[in-house]
């Protein structure tokens, strides 16, 4: 990664120092948990993880939601915005249990993946199986390329 500081220009101080605070932010959301109540969104990685594939004329996007309840989904389209929103509801355990180790997160999510190409809603398809959700997201027809024929004239 390229340094900034080729001179003591107070310009390119600041640059250095916005880059050390990027660096540390970068480093606290990624790194191991430091202390025992440091903040979960500190540590955990970004939550549903997606795999987006172009397809023909369509997006596929797929995201991992192991133990998701179906009614505690949202999938909307505006556009070319995808927005996933759901609430992963926590175990329930039985009385006098208490946990030795918690590593599966719950609690609210919500991800917004913005496409290359306006998407025809009414088109949009979506599948939940073996905790993978899969959307099939169409591009619009506006959206496609066309093929313009040049006449003599």
């Amino acid at each position: 990664m390229f340094r900034w500081g080729l001179t003591r220009d107070l310009m390119w101080s600041e640059f250095g120092r916005i880059q050390r605070n990027l660096d540390e932010l970068a480093r606290r959301m990624s790194g191991p948990m430091r202390f025992p109540l440091e903040p979960a969104w500190r540590t955990s990685p970004i939550f549903p993880a997606l795999n987006v594939a172009k397809e023909g004329s369509s997006y596929t996007v797929s995201a991992e939601i192991p133990g998701m309840n179906l009614e505690d989904l949202e999938i909307r389209v505006e556009g070319d915005t995808l927005n996933l929103k759901g609430m992963r509801k926590p175990e329930p355990l039985g009385e006098g249990v208490s946990y030795h180790r918690k590593e599966r997160a719950s609690g609210l999510f919500q991800r917004s993946l913005t496409l290359p190409s306006r998407i025809d809603a009414d088109e949009v398809k979506a599948t939940y199986a073996d905790g993978v959700l899969t959307i099939v997201l169409p591009m619009e027809k506006a959206a496609l390329p066309k093929q313009i024929s040049v006449t003599t004239g």
